[in-house]
């Protein structure tokens, strides 16, 4: 449950961490992270569709399992293609070292690199995980 913290005791256990200086000469990202971070979420998501396709595939599911391979690209193609419409400034491109070096800013303020992508993928590594739980029960009935 929240309680509400009254704010000097806030300021007092408040952690300040200085946001990273801005860099002029790279482009900037459409979505706030790395596209490998995206093609990382879309990768585990397919695996996640994949193995259940795998343990649970019968004649009568190949419809359905077709529909969620579509469903899933579609999710992470959309943004893709969406961010290939974000403007060009003419900079370099940031690298994944650069990336996990800066941080990321969020909607609750800046955050290490691996702090955000711990919030990112925990749901993803978790549905995955709880696929595999599913083959490994399906396989041993």
């Amino acid at each position: 449950m929240s309680i509400h913290q009254p704010a000097h005791i806030l300021e007092q256990h408040a952690r300040i961490i200085p946001a990273p200086a801005l860099r002029r000469n790279r482009k900037d990202r459409a979505f706030g992270l790395h596209p490998a971070v995206h093609l990382m979420l879309a990768g585990i998501y397919m695996s996640f569709v994949f193995l259940l396709s795998i343990a649970f595939m019968g004649q009568d599911l190949v419809i359905p399992f077709a529909i969620n391979i579509i469903g899933v690209t579609s999710l992470f193609l959309t943004p893709a293609l969406w961010a290939r419409v974000f403007p060009d400034n003419g900079g370099r491109r940031q690298s994944w070292s650069e990336f996990m070096a800066e941080g990321v800013e969020t909607y609750t303020g800046y955050l290490p690199t691996r702090e955000a992508l711990a919030q990112i993928f925990i749901l993803p590594v978790l549905l995955l995980a709880l696929a595999g739980v599913m083959v490994v029960i399906k396989l041993t009935l």
